[in-house]
């Protein structure tokens, strides 16, 4: 009996697979092993579908997308035909598989994600530029309506298309059903979007899954209940949805879920760094009536944005702005400057490529040039207490961008106290490193001398003393 199944199966494939011709299965050949569905960057993906593109025929490509050896040689097969431009053929295979399970494991550089064969099927069209944007819309809509009226619905297909889906009555209604029925937050989400007062009692009944809803749909009724529920108010969805409303209500939530972040970061030792997605999140819609909410962080938590700081300086005196800068300075720990609002989708790019975004140094610097602008007291005062909270590895960063050695120099005291008395010595050579950027050889040679007296810490670890020992032979100096 084994051998009869075995033999059947033997006949199935070669049955099969004398539908493509002996050069397409071997173009196809190296897929068949494959585990991962790469990007189209990929060099062997690449090559594959360009030998597809000129050697198979539709025909070929059709049978491949329905009844290939694995999941990735129908995502391959697919990807030629869109290029091909057979949007008939893609739809007509996406029918195919409106209910179909079958998934791709698919990484685009580090990220590696599992998702619904059907779901490529739909970006084959939708992204990229083989199709018009008339033709795009087309199939888009005709696959989004085939996915909608499925029987039964495949809801993870739906789901990853409901965001598309055309607003008409039509598709409200039948959205509606499917999530009374399913409680799929994703489809809730999207109901949201037709901003009917009919569904805001069903929006909270999900709970925490409201939120997504409550972003797209921000109606005033809604403020009760995330004040109700302010303990959520540490999940990022819940500030997305609060960030959408400005009014005076809205803003007591808001302080109120500062305040309770500002004591869960307490709680787990957390600096003012941690505030840094709240505040982002509160002011990503531009809402000045949250504006002076975030300015007072400044004076307690030492956390600013450029934005905030530019509106203060338009609503207050050059006196006011310079006490208001200084009071923030001289808080304990290191200031936590923002640049650019990562939540800001209208200048993403500004997150990706900003030198700001992934340097607290050139923040740091930049206020302190702000600041030099409004008052040189100030100024002063600011790098004192910058360079008393400043980190061990950041000293020669920091005196290298600031490019005023002069204001530096006026504090050798907090520089030799730190070499001192700072946690470790390791650190002090950091430091070292910072201090000859000055040239100052009086300073450097006083600094060298307390890194001699520390010498006897260099032995803790051999890294360590192998740094120290180097630190002395480079510099040439006596011990």
């Amino acid at each position: 009996m084994k051998r009869l199944i075995s033999l059947l199966l033997l006949l199935f494939f070669f049955s099969a697979y004398s539908q493509v011709s002996d050069k397409t299965a071997a173009i196809i050949k190296p897929l068949e092993k494959n585990k991962l569905f790469y990007t189209g960057s990929d060099g062997e993906m690449k090559k594959v579908e360009e030998l597809l593109v000129k050697k198979a025929s539709t025909e070929e490509l059709v049978f491949l997308a329905e009844k290939g050896k694995n999941v990735y040689i129908k995502a391959a097969a697919i990807d030629v035909l869109a290029k091909k431009k057979e949007g008939d053929k893609i739809l007509e295979i996406f029918k195919k598989n409106l209910h179909s399970k079958e998934k791709l494991t698919y990484r685009t550089g580090c990220l590696v994600d599992d998702y619904l064969l059907s779901v490529h099927i739909f970006e084959s069209v939708s992204v990229g530029y083989n199709f018009s944007e008339k033709e795009k819309e087309n199939l888009e809509r005709k696959m989004e309506y085939l996915a909608l009226n499925a029987d039964p619905i495949n809801m993870e297909l739906l789901e990853a298309l409901t965001y598309g889906l055309p607003m008409n009555n039509d598709v409200y209604t039948k959205i509606r059903k499917i999530v009374v029925d399913t409680k799929s937050p994703e489809l809730l989400a999207t109901l949201a979007k037709y901003k009917n007062p009919n569904d805001i009692e069903l929006i909270k009944s999900f709970g925490v899954d409201a939120y997504s809803a409550i972003e797209q749909f921000p109606d005033p009724q809604f403020l009760p209940f995330i004040k109700e529920h302010i303990s959520d108010s540490l999940d990022f969805h819940v500030m997305f949805a609060l960030s959408k409303f400005c009014s005076e209500e809205a803003k007591e939530i808001v302080i109120e879920a500062i305040e309770l972040d500002k004591k869960q970061n307490k709680e787990n030792d957390c600096g003012n760094g941690c505030l840094s997605t709240i505040y982002q999140h509160i002011y990503m819609e531009k809402c000045k009536l949250y504006y002076p909410v975030l300015a007072d962080l400044w004076l307690t938590d030492k956390i600013i944005s450029f934005d905030i700081l530019d509106d203060y300086e338009k609503t207050h005196t050059q006196k006011e702005t310079a006490k208001f800068l200084l009071d923030g300075f001289l808080l304990p720990g290191e200031a936590e400057v923002i640049a650019v609002n990562q939540f800001d989708m209208d200048n993403v790019m500004d997150h990706v490529l900003s030198e700001m975004t992934f340097d607290d140094n050139l923040r740091l610097v930049t206020l302190l040039e702000k600041t030099k602008k409004i008052s040189k007291e100030v100024y002063e005062k600011a790098v004192r207490n910058s360079l008393l909270h400043l980190g061990d590895l950041d000293f020669k960063r920091f005196i290298s961008k600031l490019k005023d050695n002069d204001s530096i120099l006026q504090n050798k005291d907090i520089l030799l106290d730190k070499l001192r008395n700072n946690e470790n010595a390791y650190g002090a050579l950091a430091i070292m490193d910072g201090i000859k950027v000055l040239k100052d050889e009086n300073l450097f040679n006083e600094g060298a001398a307390i890194i001699v007296s520390r010498k006897a810490e260099f032995k803790k670890f051999p890294v360590w003393e192998k740094e120290y020992r180097s630190f002395i032979k480079e510099n040439n100096i006596k011990e």
